[in-house]
């Protein structure tokens, strides 16, 4: 039996490149429709990533110890407390004690000595301490004080005076410092601090 010859007709070009460019716009659309997939997981994969993986706990700052209140403190510096003179007018010596008769109340002594020009002025006591438990700073005699004038002075060489200071209620001295005061300013000065224990009192020399 002769075989048999199958003669097929040619494809037209014009359907070769219909399929051609269908295969092609079928690519085309399955690349577009992949990269368009990638993009919206990657814009969402962050938001799930935070919304599923649990925030770790902020570590909570350790607390200082606890330490013991510290009281306030009034004293004033070492500077102030030391000696002035300015023109050869300095306070040889000064004392200050609490006045065991009488509550609140405090004997003062002092001594001054000049070489230089004379002194006209008046001396005043400044103080530091608590009262009410906060730092208090109080000057004596206050301003305006009617007995004021008694604290004026001349001094030629040589004074030594000595009186009483009443307290203000409820201050609790820790220093002093003893001012001589001019129109122009401050002449001379010294300070002391107040020990724990009242040592015994002086007793008033020239009745001021």
């Amino acid at each position: 039996m002769p075989p048999s010859i199958v003669i097929t007709e040619p494809v037209p070009r014009w359907k070769v490149w219909a399929q051609f460019l269908f295969k092609f716009l079928f690519l085309l659309l399955l690349c577009a429709a992949s990269f368009y997939a990638g993009m919206r997981y990657q814009q969402l994969r962050p938001a799930d990533l935070l919304s599923a993986t649990p925030s770790p706990a902020e570590p909570v700052p350790a607390l200082p110890p606890t330490q013991a209140e510290v009281p306030p403190v009034a004293a004033p510096a070492e500077d102030l407390l030391a000696p002035r003179s300015v023109d050869g007018l300095r306070v040889q010596s000064f004392k200050v004690v609490r006045d065991g008769s009488a509550a609140g109340q405090l004997l003062y002594e002092f001594e001054l000595a000049n070489s230089g020009r004379l002194f006209e002025g008046r001396y005043e006591f400044l103080f530091f301490g608590l009262q009410d438990g906060r730092p208090q700073q109080w000057v004596f005699p206050p301003e305006g004080e009617p007995n004021g004038g008694r604290f004026r002075m001349r001094v030629a060489s040589y004074v030594k005076t000595s009186g009483r200071i009443q307290l203000p209620p409820g201050l609790q001295p820790q220093a002093v410092v003893v001012q001589l005061q001019e129109p122009n300013g401050l002449r001379a000065s010294r300070g002391l601090t107040f020990a724990e224990s009242a040592p015994a009192p002086v007793a008033p020399h020239n009745g001021q």
